[in-house]
């Protein structure tokens, strides 16, 4: 006779739903309502932490938003390329006296006539043109003495550091009517080599003279005639950055001497700015101002504004980084977490040690004093005062050993 065992199932069969066997692998166990208890102080600490953590989130997003800037640096390869140069200047002198013109070390000579516009203006700004030029020189030249303390911001394409914005030539028709036209207003964009050269404002016409010479006449006018004040509204090299203060945006310079001439040495370098999707060739300068008298015993002794420049054999790359977003996301959930998980342990710690030092024989002592103390306060209060010279019988003794 053969005898068979029913399979029933118990705590070795090894049949187990889907379910069971995730509930096998959970670390997350959860703990029944009955054994959860909330307290106020609990309450407090965590809508205390949910703002902590709030503002925290925010900061974080805020630093992800706005990318850094890496600067590096490196031998400038491009020797072939040009040099763009984009000007707006206003001379107190009229057009028809004056001219500017490039001539470079290779004797190179770029002429402004068909490349630059040369427009009738008045020296003097109206009241409105000169505060807001006065505003704009204030800005520049705050800028111009602390951007070493704030680089991030020059180069940054939302940035509001902008002084580009002004124009003097904002004002009314009628006014314009009024206004005497003793001034030229010059604007143009040329392109040169990448070899050191001079950009020049002089009285007369310029033209090539015998063997490569070049010179400028002004026929039926006397230097003395001349007034080479001048307000430099912009003059930057490479493609124009909408928010870069350069360093003669915004000058303005008053000759009282008509024989007076006005020299700028700049020094060029170049400059790469690199974005997230995109990148741009520009040029940034030094400047070095040099104002003097002219002579006129002296046939290279002019009046007249002067910018001499030189390019620098390095090339600054500026690059926009930004961390992956993996790893802001990791760094919110640590933030998140370490916070949650700090300010729990100091709340534990804060109720746990002072049950602990209660709960000692020295604890147990000062408690007694405490109950003691206030027994008596509150029957002060009551007008009852009772006076015991042994411990009541049931109340604690704190010397005892147990």
């Amino acid at each position: 006779m053969e005898v068979r065992r029913r399979n029933v199932g118990g705590s070795h069969s090894p049949q187990r739903s889907p379910s069971q066997l995730l509930q096998s692998f959970d670390v997350f166990t959860k703990l029944p309502d009955d054994c959860k208890k909330s307290t106020s102080s609990g309450g407090a600490v965590t809508l205390l932490v949910m703002v902590l953590s709030l503002l925290l989130i925010i900061s974080e997003i805020r630093n992800y938003v706005d990318p850094k800037l890496v600067y590096s640096y490196e031998v400038d390869k491009e020797f072939g390329s040009k040099i763009q140069i984009n000007i707006d200047i206003t001379v107190a002198s009229k057009c028809e006296f004056i001219s500017m013109d490039l001539l470079d070390l290779a004797g190179s000579a770029v002429y402004s006539q068909g490349k630059a516009k040369y427009k009738k203006a008045s020296f003097k700004l109206s009241e409105q043109n000169r505060e807001a030029f006065e505003r704009r020189k204030t800005f520049a030249n705050a800028l111009r003495t602390t951007h070493h303390a704030v680089p991030e911001m020059l180069w940054k394409r939302d940035s509001s550091f902008t002084v580009n914005s002004f124009t003097d030539t904002i004002e009314s028709n009628e006014i314009k009517g009024r206004r005497p036209y003793d001034a030229c207003n010059i604007v143009g964009t040329f392109h040169v080599q990448k070899v050191a050269g001079n950009m020049h404002v002089l009285p007369g016409r310029p033209f090539d003279g015998p063997g490569g010479s070049h010179v400028h006449i002004a026929p039926f006018v006397q230097l003395a005639d001349f007034n080479f004040s001048h307000r430099i509204n912009h003059l930057s090299f490479g493609a124009q950055v909408a928010n870069r203060v350069n360093p003669l945006d915004a000058v303005e310079e008053i000759s009282y001497n008509p024989l007076e001439s006005f020299r700028y040495y700049i020094s060029i370098v170049p400059t790469r700015v690199v974005y997230a999707f995109s990148s741009l060739d520009t040029y940034q300068y030094a400047i070095t101002v040099k104002n003097r008298t002219a002579e006129g015993n002296k046939s290279d002794s002019v009046p007249g504004i002067f910018f001499s420049y030189d390019t620098f054999p390095l090339l600054v790359q500026v690059t926009e980084s930004r961390e992956l977003f993996g790893t802001f996301l990791a760094r919110l959930a640590a933030l998140v977490g370490g916070l949650f998980a700090t300010v729990g342990f100091i709340r534990q710690v804060v109720l746990t040690v002072p049950q602990v030092a209660l709960e000692s024989r020295s604890g147990r002592r000062w408690s007694a004093k405490w109950n003691q103390i206030t027994r008596k306060a509150f029957g002060v209060v009551n007008g009852d005062i009772k006076h015991t010279q042994t411990p009541e019988k049931g109340l604690l003794n704190p010397d005892s050993a147990t």
